[in-house]
């Protein structure tokens, strides 16, 4: 009974997360199409001033090695690419609707965007590679969206490793995985990013399986996580997907995250 009126409060609080702010929700529709114009990104950007800005940050963030400063946001978006727009675009929306002001919350959201960052570039074409950094970026989105509706309850949990799915469940009657893809459900995120979503500490195809690598080899390069046993219960289902592509990616993974970790900053 009192595991059931749980249950009734969770989902009551999360009836009460914000949509996403109209600007970024077009922004992200428009990356989302094959044959999105340079001058319709344009136009959006222009109208958020937040978003020009951050765009043209990075544009200048010595990751691109500029010699000349970038000023207009056109010239911003040919720099970065539409995929890091995307990535900004997600990053912003997140931030906005759940903050990042706590040392918990920024740590996680640190954690997500070199997750998102680095699994770009293990996908084979172009559909890929955008599934993984929109995954990546939004893989743990649940456990932001508890960071929002049980601070109290929930912030204390990260200790010295992130609050096990299992003591989730114990605590709030469903794990971040199953909060996260409800909110991404209600936000209309593509079927694919819903997925890795849901099943990223249970990978249960190819896509699923390179986000939560990625994420074990982020974690045990920051945290050294790699030594709690139910990580490793998750390498033997990752290497299930993958097989003999696992070691090079880890090795991948690994050399990306010290050469980009400047670029992953300008993110936070």
């Amino acid at each position: 009974m009192e595991l059931c009126s749980q249950s009734i409060r969770i989902h009551r609080k999360l009836d009460e997360i914000p949509t996403l702010e109209s600007t970024k929700v077009r922004l992200f529709t428009a990356l989302e199409d094959e044959d999105a114009d340079l001058k319709d990104i344009e136009r959006i950007i222009e109208k958020d001033p937040a978003m020009a800005a951050k765009v043209i940050k990075l544009a200048n963030a010595a990751f691109y090695r500029r010699e000349a400063q970038v000023e207009s946001i056109h010239d911003a978006i040919l720099t970065v690419g539409f995929d890091m727009v995307k990535c900004i675009t997600v990053s912003m929306a997140v931030m906005h609707t759940f903050g990042t002001s706590t040392t918990v919350a920024n740590s996680l959201w640190r954690h997500s965007v070199a997750v998102g960052v680095l699994a770009f570039g293990l996908g084979k074409d172009k559909p890929e590679k955008e599934t993984l950094l929109s995954g990546g970026l939004l893989h743990d989105l649940g456990r932001m969206v508890l960071l929002y509706i049980e601070p109290d309850v929930y912030a204390p949990l990260f200790d010295d490793n992130y609050p096990d799915i299992d003591l989730e469940q114990e605590i709030f009657s469903m794990d971040h995985a199953a909060i996260g893809e409800i909110i991404a459900k209600r936000w209309h995120f593509p079927p694919e990013v819903v997925n890795i979503i849901r099943n990223h500490h249970r990978p249960n195809n190819r896509i699923s399986a390179l986000i939560r690598l990625v994420d074990c080899v982020v974690s045990e390069h920051d945290n050294k996580l790699l030594e709690n046993p139910d990580i490793r219960e998750d390498i033997d289902r990752i290497k299930h997907f993958l097989g003999s592509e696992y070691k090079s990616v880890v090795n991948d993974v690994l050399s990306k995250y010290n050469q980009g970790s400047a670029l992953i900053e300008d993110f936070i």
